[in-house]
């Protein structure tokens, strides 16, 4: 029944160990950041909650299915982490009730078009650093070509959840919602 986990090699080993320590990354800066996840931007871990979150850390058996999608696995979650700790420390020293209701001044004193408009262009900008990498590798058949394509979906993801986040943020502005 586990032969597949027992009969992989070393490095779809070591690409499982690493997908795991992306997920973890991303559940814990996640945690650190929005307890409640009232600042999380994906709608369906806001919505499901933390249970469902680690049972996300089940994604690091993908490399045993499939080690090409494993990397591109590997590519979001590190990708994911990073952008949660470059920010944690301002949403940590403000906390993630005074954190939601600065997001919602900014939004109040802005334009939806305009936030769209940094999200999604900043989205686009990872999405061609991940065809420039997919393009540079010249082969599906290697490891970076598959790391390009996770990048790419993590700037799919940006542009999806992150502007996603900005309309609902600029929707409780609208409706005059408080900061709950």
């Amino acid at each position: 029944m586990i032969d597949w986990l027992l009969h992989a090699d070393m490095f779809t080993h070591a690409i499982a160990a690493l997908l795991l320590l992306g997920r973890v990354g991303d559940i814990v800066s996640t945690r650190l950041i929005s307890p409640t996840l009232r600042l999380e931007t994906n709608l369906v871990v806001q919505r499901l909650g933390w249970r469902f979150a680690w049972l996300s850390v089940l994604v690091a058996l993908v490399p045993y299915y499939s080690l090409a999608i494993g990397i591109a696995g590997l590519a979001v979650s590190f990708l994911v982490s990073a952008s949660n700790l470059s920010r944690g420390w301002m949403f940590r020293a403000l906390g993630e009730l005074e954190a939601d209701r600065f997001l919602l001044s900014v939004a109040a004193k802005s334009r939806l078009t305009t936030a769209l408009g940094f999200v999604l262009s900043g989205a686009l900008f990872v999405v061609v650093a991940g065809l420039v990498l997919i393009w540079l590798s010249r082969s599906p058949e290697t490891g970076s070509y598959w790391f390009g394509v996770g990048i790419v979906v993590y700037g799919i993801a940006i542009a999806i959840h992150g502007g996603g986040f900005v309309v609902r943020l600029f929707r409780r502005v609208q409706s005059g919602a408080p900061a709950v």
